[in-house]
């Protein structure tokens, strides 16, 4: 069981050189693909350390590096600048091979012309392990992975579900006694259902192995379940880490604010006169503020009843967690989330009032945040624009 640390590491990719050769770069623009000639910047000066047994869960949208920092990790790409360590020692020129890393790969990666077994144990046969320790760890894995496991192993994956593919290529990843985990997306193509009992046995299994674990994944629900911490990444940089508590009462810029929670905060565009915030239907008291500023809004700011209006768009019911999450307009194409008991489903088309206790304020260039202010008083709205 390793540390891991990553210092100043960056990576570009360009048409011209690596895998990306003789070929136009693809790369996310504004909700679209746009093909270009220019460097990608897929890792931008990272700097994170994970601490032996804990579990790092890197979040962030499709894009933004996620998978190229496990790659790096893994030895299976090679940066640019910045160096590797697991413990103290500088991994830059080891191989895959002897990292010691088990990686689980979004689509599992098995061959199909194998067993399950034969996946499972490849890289011990590779490696000259004797026949009676591959057995060994053969049984060992089966009886971690738990009932009904030893029926895949004479298997082929174009007979397993996705959820079995999933089991194996974990037992693939246990059965090397990695000093590192590194899952790629592992949950991201099982239904619904399937994916919240995997991701509790993916727990079960993290925490008994309590091997150092960097977990990636967009979907918030499995990065702050499985994580100790969280990394939020966008487009190559590692904005912030903490736990979720630490990260989500204290988000760093606008972009935090609006990623992390469910729902999110509510962003809105507004200018301060006068120590007063105006902004999509909501004024609001603040000090020290002058000119065009984003407010954000969470969900549990927001009390029932109040001089603010809005109509409702769409409600939608939380059975699990006993409370509703309610899209309301309030200003033309400005809307915001609140949220609500299940005492009484809420229509489109009806009118609630609401107020606001808290807001964050955050700088619209550099979208840093400024300042959290709260308002301890009744608000009331003059201001309906």
């Amino acid at each position: 069981m390793s540390s891991v640390r990553l210092e100043n590491v960056s990576k570009v990719f360009r048409s011209d050189t690596g895998p990306f050769r003789g070929e136009r770069l693809v790369k996310l623009e504004s909700g679209g693909l746009l093909s270009t000639d220019a460097p990608i910047t897929a890792l931008d000066d990272i700097n994170i350390e994970v601490q032996q047994g804990e579990v790092l869960s890197v979040l962030g949208p499709s894009g933004c590096g996620k998978s190229t920092l496990l790659r790096v990790v893994a030895g299976l790409i090679e940066p640019d600048s910045g160096h590797i360590y697991f413990d103290d020692r500088c991994v830059d020129n080891l191989s895959p091979r002897h990292r010691r890393v088990g990686f689980v790969f979004q689509n599992y990666a098995l061959y199909p012309h194998m067993t399950s077994k034969g996946n499972i144990i490849f890289n011990l046969l590779l490696r000259r392990f004797p026949n009676k320790e591959i057995e060994e760890r053969v049984r060992y894995t089966s009886n971690v992975l738990g009932v009904g496991f030893d029926a895949l192993l004479s298997r082929r994956p174009g007979t397993l579900s996705s959820g079995q593919k999933q089991r194996v290529a974990l037992g693939r990843c246990i059965i090397r006694d990695p000093s590192v985990f590194l899952l790629d997306e592992p949950l991201s193509d099982l239904d619904a259902k399937l994916r919240e009992t995997t991701r509790i046995e993916l727990k079960r299994l993290l925490r008994h192995f309590g091997i150092t674990t960097i977990y990636v994944t967009h979907d918030q629900k499995e990065a702050i379940s499985l994580g100790h911490r969280l990394a939020i990444m966008r487009q190559g940089k590692i904005i912030q880490q903490g736990t979720f508590e630490e990260i989500y009462n204290n988000p760093r810029n606008a972009f935090v604010a609006g990623f992390l929670g469910t729902p999110p905060l509510n962003l809105i565009r507004g200018e301060v006169i006068d120590n007063i915030f105006y902004g999509g239907g909501i004024k609001f008291p603040t000090k020290g503020l002058l000119g065009e500023v984003i407010g954000g809004i969470k969900v549990e700011d927001i009390t029932e009843g109040g001089d603010f209006r809005g109509i409702v768009e769409v409600s939608e019911p939380n059975p699990s967690e006993k409370s509703q999450v309610v899209t309301v307009r309030v200003k033309e194409n400005v809307r915001i989330k609140l949220r609500r008991s299940l005492d009484y489903i809420l229509e489109a088309g009806e009118i609630v009032s609401f107020s606001v206790r808290r807001m964050y304020f955050f700088d619209p260039i550099t979208e840093l945040l400024i300042r959290v202010i709260e308002n301890k008083e009744a608000v009331t709205n003059e201001y309906n624009a």
